[in-house]
């Protein structure tokens, strides 16, 4: 066996999962739903809806993910079911490389099928100007939703202390997606002596250390195909070469694998 009959297996529970179906359903009245009160909400045209749809998308698809995720194999060593799933035989990398690619499919699928169906919607209702790179805002959806179930699963395979993970979890929603700007800003002023004026005008590196934000190399990303209105510092004249879209795709592939890894480190050694 290999990770393919790993995930294979995965994939066939999956798709009789009520779990999964709630989830569709929950994306899907999320996302139509504000398709229909982006009307009352913001400027009746479809590039503005990109813009409300990736906001709601940056605060909730790293909820979803860390749910998928934060669990996924230390219930694997707790309930004892790990010792019959490397027993085939399987080695723990591919248990690790099959659950993050079941656990990527369980939720990039119905969120990626939700937003096509919220892009259709709005295409009917606001006009198609800007519709045409619809694909590249799933694009960097899906990576964006791919960073936090390896964030998720790097830390399932830290320890086996179920309060532990859970407390990472939730710290690293807070931090990565709720307080990181405000971590970003007391930084700049510890460092210059708070010296407020260092909030308007940013040294070059600020501006790489507020991209390390997952929510902010999502919204740079959109920046290349969207004028959303997001991300515009890094657009300016004096922007470093650093802050292009490249690094954003580097930065959310750094907060995919980078967990995984260290979290497969400490997950080969230990006792199962």
């Amino acid at each position: 066996m290999s990770w393919l009959d790993i995930a294979y297996k995965d994939i066939e529970d999956s798709s009789r999962s009520v779990t999964v179906w709630l989830l569709f359903g929950l994306l899907t009245v999320l996302m139509v739903g504000y398709t229909v009160a982006h009307t009352y909400l913001g400027k009746p045209e479809f590039v503005p809806l990109i813009g409300g749809l990736a906001g709601l998308v940056a605060t909730t698809l790293p909820v979803f993910g860390i749910l998928l995720g934060y669990k996924s194999i230390v219930h694997e060593r707790t309930s004892g079911s790990l010792f019959l799933t490397l027993g085939f035989p399987n080695s723990r990398k591919d248990l690790v490389v099959g659950t993050f690619v079941v656990r990527t499919i369980v939720l990039l699928g119905p969120t990626l099928g939700s937003l096509t169906i919220a892009g259709a919607l709005g295409a009917y209702l606001y006009g198609t100007e800007g519709a045409l790179l619809y694909p590249w805002f799933l694009f960097a959806t899906a990576l964006y939703g791919t960073a936090f179930i390896g964030i998720a699963i790097g830390l399932s395979m830290s320890t086996t202390v179920d309060r532990w993970i859970t407390l990472g979890s939730v710290g690293s929603y807070v931090l990565l997606v709720l307080f990181w700007n405000g971590f970003h800003s007391l930084t700049l002023l510890i460092l210059h002596r708070f010296d407020l004026t260092v909030l308007s005008d940013m040294p070059n590196w600020a501006l790489l250390f507020q991209l390390l934000k997952p929510g902010e190399s999502y919204y740079r990303l959109l920046r290349l195909g969207f004028d959303t209105g997001q991300a515009e510092r890094y657009l300016g004249s004096s922007a470093p070469f650093y802050v292009d879209w490249w690094m954003a795709i580097l930065l959310l592939a750094l907060w995919c694998f980078g967990p995984i890894g260290l979290g497969y480190l400490r997950f080969k050694t230990s006792d199962l």
